[in-house]
């Protein structure tokens, strides 16, 4: 089950978000978030107070996948704990500390199921999570891990590709929904057909009906694969459209290894800034 419990430490009180199971202790299912607040509990502060921690490769530098996960989580946390919340239906409604509905996700590329079940631990009881994937083993190994926690009723599972997501969401009601966070890994399921891969335009399409619907706050996060054919043209791609957007009303940050020799990867986090006061 999630576990949300907050610590005292020198700038106030920290969030420390995981999971543990009943009987076996805690168990960290993301590298350890903190997000100090200042003084109360009243509001989570953003900004320097922010901070992130326990994220470290076994090369002594994070993992893509590492960084990718806990901005994800810190922006989920956030919405589950703070003094707004969004829920399933797209109403914002209060705090999410008592009665109300919790955050909307979305998995863009489900594969094996590792980020839509990260995701369904992290948006709460009440919270709902769209997962999409156009091949069937896909979907079937999504529903088998998400089964496996008790988990497949925060996820709506979609045999469609994420170029279907504005219509795959509006089919749930409460249009527009607001998304709190989002991931893509982009490219091939491992162990699948190399032939089935995302593409430019698809990916593109997926983002342009995303990003509208982005809550202040929420991360995007997309993990490009690019050694694969056509995978440089989608990262390409993806570079010069995020590099179009407002800095007054994102912020867009790119990290990779520059010296990988083989099967070039890269991260890109895009935050949605709160709207000008």
């Amino acid at each position: 089950m999630l576990h949300i419990c907050t610590s005292p430490c020198p700038r106030g009180r920290a969030l420390l978000l995981g999971a543990c199971r009943p009987g076996a202790g805690w168990r960290t299912t993301v590298p350890e978030v903190r997000m100090i607040r200042s003084g109360s509990d009243d509001a989570v502060l953003s900004g320097p107070f922010m901070e992130l921690s326990g994220c470290s490769g076994g090369d002594g530098l994070p993992a893509l996948r590492e960084l990718s996960q806990q901005a994800v989580a810190r922006a989920l946390a956030e919405a589950v704990t703070g003094g707004v919340a969004v829920g399933a239906s797209g109403a914002v409604t209060g705090d999410a500390t008592g009665d109300a509905p919790w955050p909307v996700a979305v998995d863009g590329t489900a594969g094996n199921g590792h980020d839509t079940l990260f995701l369904a631990r992290l948006v709460g009881a009440r919270g709902l999570v769209h997962a999409f994937d156009v091949q069937p083993r896909a979907l079937a190994r999504t529903a088998e891990r998400l089964a496996a926690e008790g988990l497949e009723e925060r996820v709506a599972l979609h045999g469609r590709g994420h170029e279907e997501l504005a219509a795959a969401l509006a089919s749930h009601g409460g249009w527009p929904p607001r998304i709190t966070a989002a991931m893509f890994n982009l490219g091939f399921l491992p162990g699948s057909d190399r032939s089935v891969t995302t593409r430019p335009e698809t990916t593109l399409t997926a983002l342009e009906a995303l990003l509208p619907l982005m809550v202040p706050g929420g991360v995007v996060s997309l993990h490009v694969y690019a050694g694969h054919p056509g995978g440089a043209d989608e990262a390409a791609a993806l570079d010069r459209r995020l590099a179009s957007l407002d800095w007054n009303r994102w912020r867009v940050a790119r990290h990779e290894f520059v010296n990988k020799p083989r099967n070039p990867e890269r991260l890109l986090l895009v935050l949605r800034l709160p709207d000008p006061a």
